[in-house]
């Protein structure tokens, strides 16, 4: 039998052995549903897409990873949850930065900044703004944690990127924006402006490439299956960011790519997307 085919093979029965154990009522919610919040003043939280429960295997399943992507490990998502189908956008923030009197992030003068993804956020930042969604729309806001990251942005694949085992990225239509990924000179320096690219089969957009996105698990090498779904803004643990970014190379786009940074870190290049639970 050929590797990927065992590969396959392999997966298949994991995932069917996680999925037995789900229950019915948490797959009530449709995958695929598009919704978002009301907020303050008739304002609208970020759009939203449901992703449906399942299970697969967390890490490098191509041998090409790092050290810190093995082993694989099997993960079971025992609930459907919504994730924000952009990375939280400037304009986005700007609904928090004017409720709480919080001043905007630097947009490094890129223009059209409210269409693109917020940066220069720390973690601490991002898990606050997390919370107050929580608080303005009564519902559970968090970060998502890594293991809840990967799984939504494989979107049930375990190639070495969401699309494929190759960038196959052709300049007439680049499948994510990074150096390397055959995008536009015109923003070859700069962030991308959200849904400039196509989604995954979950429905969601730039989780390769564009900026790297904040997690609300601890850094752990290799990981070890800890996962936090609350953590304290008093927490100094290294985080992890996942994704890649528009000044990355190709490589630092594959599902299973791990780094960290530091709760405090802010750059041009870093920032989060966001989970609501569902009842």
């Amino acid at each position: 039998m050929a590797a990927g085919l065992k590969r396959q093979h392999l997966t298949t029965l994991v995932l069917l052995g996680l999925l037995s154990g789900i229950p019915a009522h948490a797959q009530t919610q449709p995958p695929g549903r598009v919704f978002s919040d009301r907020l303050n003043k008739g304002q609208h939280g970020p759009s939203l897409i449901v992703v449906p429960a399942g299970g697969y295997l967390m890490g490098d399943h191509s041998g090409r990873g790092n050290h810190n992507e093995r082993p694989l490990t099997p993960i079971a998502i025992e609930r459907p949850f919504a994730m924000s189908r952009y990375e939280v956008s400037f304009a986005d923030w700007q609904h928090y930065a004017e409720a709480t009197a919080t001043a905007m992030p630097d947009n490094e003068g890129w223009g059209l900044s409210s269409q693109r993804p917020v940066i220069h956020v720390s973690w601490h930042q991002a898990m606050a703004y997390s919370q107050w969604l929580s608080k303005v729309t009564g519902q559970r806001y968090r970060l998502p944690t890594e293991a809840e990251w990967e799984y939504a942005a494989r979107a049930g694949t375990d190639s070495y990127y969401w699309w494929g085992e190759q960038l196959d990225s052709p300049e007439t239509r680049p499948r994510a924006h990074c150096r390397g990924c055959a995008t536009s000179r015109l923003i070859q320096n700069i962030t991308a402006r959200g849904g400039q690219f196509a989604a995954n089969t979950f429905g969601l957009y730039d989780t390769a490439g564009n900026v790297w996105e904040w997690t609300a698990s601890r850094f752990a090498s290799p990981f070890d299956g800890s996962e936090q779904h609350t953590a304290s803004l008093l927490d100094s643990s290294p985080r992890a960011v996942r994704g890649g970014a528009w000044n990355s190379g190709p490589s630092y786009l594959r599902s299973s790519q791990r780094d960290m940074k530091q709760p405090q870190y802010k750059d041009y290049a870093l920032g989060f997307r966001v989970l609501r639970e569902l009842p």
